[in-house]
């Protein structure tokens, strides 16, 4: 696995990733202060996924996407979502939304009491590379 090519950008500030968590159902990333959480529900799209060809990349559209801070959740849609594999069992997942804090393109919706988050959300960019075999049987986690 590539560690360095790892990334999570909130705000065009690289925030890194401590831990990447892949199962049957989600795939978790935490960033490094472990304060924001971003979570895709990968359950109804393995398929999808397990038709993708060594060195091609697919767009799929994801069923739920999600962004919490301090574990308090906001659904999130991107503007781009893509799965490239790059070996039999290594493949990379991107995402990258913008313009999140135009309440007119509905790009975000907390579901806090606060409906805010501490920091205005703008844009947020996410990409890791994950062995997902390993996570057919179980869960695989890699802590950086």
């Amino acid at each position: 696995m590539i560690i360095e090519k790892n990334l999570m950008i909130l705000n065009g500030v690289n925030i890194g990733i401590s831990e990447v968590m892949l199962d049957s159902f989600d795939l978790v990333i935490i960033d490094k202060s472990k304060k924001y959480t971003f979570s895709v529900t990968v359950y109804y799209n393995w398929q999808d996924i397990n038709k993708i060809k060594i060195g091609e990349t697919k767009e799929i559209d994801f069923n739920e996407y999600s962004l919490a801070e301090n574990n308090e959740p906001a659904l999130v849609w991107p503007t781009k979502s893509y799965v490239q594999k790059l070996a039999e069992n290594k493949i990379i997942f991107y995402f990258k939304f913008e313009n999140l804090n135009d309440m007119n393109l509905n790009n975000m919706c907390y579901m806090n009491k606060s409906g805010k988050f501490d920091i205005e959300i703008k844009n947020l960019e996410v990409k890791t590379y994950v062995n997902y075999e390993d996570a057919k049987n179980g869960t695989v986690k890699y802590i950086y």
